[in-house]
């Protein structure tokens, strides 16, 4: 927002900023003019590529594991029309301490890529970006000057860091989904729930795969398993980062499991299992009143100290293909698993009366505890004889549901990779 704006904005009495908001006059003042200003932006592009010089793409980059957008990235860097960087973001929200830590994570994860790395708005600035990618479309996810109506002279778009299985409004109906050049999702499902939902009626979405599909279907790359003995199970305990009562996603479990599932990791002989929290449980935790920096920092440690556990922070692409199970709570991993076609157990809140058309497909493939619980579903995985807690069923019974979502709803269209379907969509309107 301009200085212009600010200023009479600043005037405006309390009652009417209410009003605004609700009204939301000022997100559909932006959208009367996004058609001119993209239109504008889309032939300066045009006249830069015909004088020979290249369209510079920023991509904000949270943290290692909310990076999605490698594929891309690296077809830009082969592609002699495109500059790509990337700009870390801070969350206002973390810490000082976990900023920190995620920005030595990040420097290190680019720096091994030998991608030009930003740091701050002022870099990024300088480097006069044409296209700006989100990493996450909230208010609260940025710095105020990173947020959408301060680009409006760029071309805005966002891939959805995860595959969201609900209705939620904050999932298609934030000011990036509105103000947004492209919006590129990963199915024809999510594309109707923004047709339904958001203010601009999805008319900026573009549906082009999910953004690990390409990985998630190649085989693994390297191994991080402790105990590389493949007759030792390996399972992954996925946890959410929803603790609070009041939190938008009331997912989360990891209260009420978090005791259990270390001792019952600890005491296993035939198992070795891996800790994937959400990038936001730690600050989260530092914040609740029974837990705090002391004890979560000791949880965390503790999972790296006996020899069948540990803990992973950062990329869980190869984690997933090397494993045999997932027991988790988390919205995206109820799909991302999927790809895998191996048994996992959602032991989240119930979910039904939220769950989006999508959702319901990924949850009905899903074990949940009244199918089995914890302890019988891991013997099922290590292939004793177990029937379900109704007695009707047995073994791996949903292996057909897993493969049968994959084929219909999980592989990018037109039988191109997430990657190249976007870079294609941008070439045909740029690349004159």
């Amino acid at each position: 927002m301009n200085s212009a704006l600010k200023k009479i904005y600043s005037l405006i009495p309390a009652p009417l900023k209410n009003l605004q908001n609700n009204l939301r006059i000022k997100d559909r003042l932006l959208l009367a003019g996004k058609s001119r200003r993209e239109s504008k932006t889309i032939k300066d592009i045009q006249a830069k590529i015909l004088r020979g010089e290249k369209i510079n793409v920023a991509f904000m980059a949270m943290s290692v594991s909310f990076w999605k957008y490698d594929d891309v990235f690296k077809l830009m860097e082969k592609d002699n029309h495109y500059n790509p960087v990337v700009i870390q973001v801070r969350r206002p929200e973390d810490t000082e301490a976990i900023q920190e830590m995620h920005q030595q994570k990040m420097d290190k994860f680019f720096s091994e890529k030998g991608y030009r790395n930003l740091h701050n708005i002022d870099e990024l600035r300088d480097f006069n970006p044409d296209i700006i990618f989100y990493a996450q479309p909230y208010k609260n996810s940025v710095l105020e000057s990173f947020r959408a109506y301060n680009f409006l002279d760029k071309l805005l778009c966002y891939v959805p860091y995860a595959f969201f299985v609900s209705n939620y409004t904050w999932a298609y109906d934030a000011q990036v989904h509105n103000l947004a050049w492209k919006l590129f999702y990963p199915s024809e499902l999510h594309k109707e729930n923004a047709i339904q939902i958001a203010l601009n009626k999805g008319k900026n979405v573009d549906v082009v795969g999910y953004p690990l599909a390409d990985r998630f279907i190649t085989p693994a790359v390297s191994d991080p398993w402790k105990l590389k003995d493949r007759c030792i199970k390996r399972i992954v305990w996925g946890v959410h980062h929803s603790i609070f009562s009041n939190d938008l996603a009331d997912v989360g479990t990891f209260l009420v499991h978090a005791q259990s599932m270390l001792d019952r990791a600890r005491k296993s002989t035939t198992m070795q299992f891996a800790f994937k929290p959400h990038p936001h449980l730690k600050e989260h935790l530092y914040k609740h009143p029974d837990w705090g920096k002391e004890r979560t920092d000791a949880y965390y440690a503790a999972w790296n100290e006996a020899p069948n556990t540990f803990l992973v922070d950062g990329d869980y692409i190869d984690l997933f293909k090397t494993s045999d199970a997932l027991i988790h709570d988390c919205g995206s991993f109820t799909v991302e698993y999927l790809y895998m076609n191996k048994p996992v157990l959602f032991i989240g809140n119930n979910q039904d009366k939220i769950l989006c058309n999508f959702g319901k497909m990924a949850h009905n493939a899903n074990y949940h505890l009244n199918d089995y619980d914890i302890d019988n579903f891991l013997l099922m995985v290590q292939g004793k004889p177990v029937k379900s807690i109704d007695g009707k069923q047995e073994g791996d019974f949903r292996e057909s549901l897993r493969k049968d979502a994959v084929a219909n709803y999980l592989l990018p269209p037109n039988g191109k990779s997430f990657a190249q379907n976007i870079l294609d969509i941008l070439n045909e309107t740029l690349i004159k």
